[in-house]
């Protein structure tokens, strides 16, 4: 299918790409007018054949067949907003048109569906190590690249021209981290409810800056609502995170929900249907963090008069505050690929960090934290766990796809449930514990995958 013209002004002001891309040329040695059948125009293979695809836009058109392996490439590694850990399973892409801009509030579109935008001639994703590679990229100056996992995207320009048949790496790290703030690129539009656990210190370890922090009537990309227990998050304007909880209106603008550890299991229906909007939001796409006491908006308790939505209460085990919490050490689940992938990305943070120490002291398959003993256990097909204590009895942090009534491919809602704390405060630190929490958070953000298959790049549009 032939692209849109738009192809020809993806960037607005890269007047050089313009020149380069919009017209009939097929690599800097080809003839212009010759078929286009000498052009890799299918992102992955060298040359295509003509008859398959008879022409080329944009940046199709700079494709060039190196006749084998290596192709013309573009390597790096893909960093959190801080520019200090790597990025697991972000999509790197070259676009030949323009992005569509992201609109905030749950979408229904699971990996299956289409999480990127801008046609893109070729793409990649990160691997635990953050690390990426772009094969058969265009031969060009000032190449378009998109980094991007879920709603954070940053659109930046390769600096200096593309060498064809040879790989490319980005030398410049601070180019491929995501955006710090909405000047820097697209963000999510987070709701964040303080607590007595600062997981707000957390998301701006990541990088996010604390700029974003406001309450709902503000600019910023985090919105606070005040829960119980201390509101250290600055922002002192917050509105009642019960009255948000109790309307579904207010809890659908936004694409990730953070609830932060009250401390205490409190009812959270005291405003309004919270248990039932919980899961109307989930269903829709949204995206759930709930933190240790917040579990009962998913299991029931005394605490919650067993008002947990059925579907939501039915997905784990939930053995809320009865149980002695398994003891360390506690185990990541390596059994299916993401938790691989965790195991992985943690092992490597004892090297690759930029925190100034290694963060990962203990042993591969293994994870420091505590306050496990809420969750009994997961449902096969329903929901997955990802750590668990050293016996095999119960888990620490669980993941749930919604709606669960649909088959997995089609579930694009996802909820995490963790017992796992942040505890420490300070914005110059970050724990084993933390670490993998931020592991979770990205994921959180990303596309809805089942859990049992490995993630894929987009395809090639």
């Amino acid at each position: 299918m032939r692209r849109s013209l738009l192809a020809c002004l993806a960037f607005s002001g890269l007047a050089t790409l313009v020149t380069a891309a919009c017209g009939s040329e097929r690599g800097s040695d080809v003839d212009p007018n010759a078929d286009a059948g000498g052009v890799g125009s299918e992102g992955f293979g060298g040359a295509t054949d003509a008859a398959a695809k008879p022409s080329c836009i944009g940046l199709e058109c700079k494709q060039v067949d190196c006749g084998g392996s290596p192709t013309t490439s573009i390597s790096g590694i893909v960093l959190d907003p801080a520019g200090k850990n790597p990025v697991y399973n972000a999509v790197v892409y070259v676009p030949n048109a323009d992005l569509d801009p992201v609109k905030h509030g749950p979408v229904c579109d699971s990996c299956g569906g289409a999480p990127v935008t801008g046609s893109p001639v070729v793409t990649a994703l990160t691997d635990a190590t953050g690390a990426f590679r772009l094969e058969n990229v265009p031969v060009s100056a000032d190449l378009p690249l998109v980094i991007q996992i879920g709603k954070w995207r940053r659109q930046i320009v390769f600096p200096g021209a593309v060498k064809q048949c040879q790989d490319n790496p980005v030398q410049d790290a601070d180019l491929l981290r995501l955006p710090k703030n909405k000047g820097e690129g697209d963000m999510p539009l987070i709701a964040l409810t303080s607590g007595c656990d600062p997981i707000h210190s957390l998301i701006q370890k990541i990088g996010v800056d604390k700029s974003e922090f406001t309450d709902a009537k503000g600019n910023g990309m985090v919105h606070v609502y005040a829960g119980k227990g201390a509101n250290s998050t600055g922002v002192s304007t917050a509105t009642d995170a019960y009255a948000f909880w109790g309307t579904l209106g207010e809890m659908m603008k936004y694409d990730i929900i953070v609830n932060e550890c009250e401390c205490n299991p409190y009812p959270r229906d005291t405003v309004g249907p919270a248990y039932a909007n919980m899961r109307a939001y989930l269903d829709a796409g949204g995206r759930v963090f709930n933190s240790h006491y917040h579990l009962n908006f998913f299991g029931n308790s005394a605490e919650n008069g067993s008002k947990a939505d059925p579907t939501l209460s039915s997905a784990a085990d939930w053995t809320l505050w009865s149980k002695t919490p398994g003891p360390a050490p506690y185990l990541i689940d390596t059994s299916f690929p993401k938790g691989k992938a965790m195991d992985d990305w943690l092992t490597n943070l004892t090297t690759a960090s930029k925190w100034g120490k290694a963060i990962k002291s203990s042993p591969r398959g293994q994870v420091a934290t505590s306050n496990a003993g809420d969750i009994g256990g997961t449902v096969p097909g329903i929901s997955q766990r990802w750590i668990y204590p050293q016996n095999g009895k119960g888990a620490v942090y669980v993941s749930i796809n919604t709606p669960t009534s649909k088959p997995p491919a089609e579930r694009c809602g996802r909820a995490v449930a963790t017992d796992l704390h942040v505890g420490n405060a300070s914005l110059t630190t970050m724990t084993e514990s933390e670490a993998a929490l931020e592991f979770m958070f990205f994921d959180l953000a990303s596309c809805v995958i089942d859990d049992q298959q490995a993630p894929k790049p987009p395809a090639v549009k």
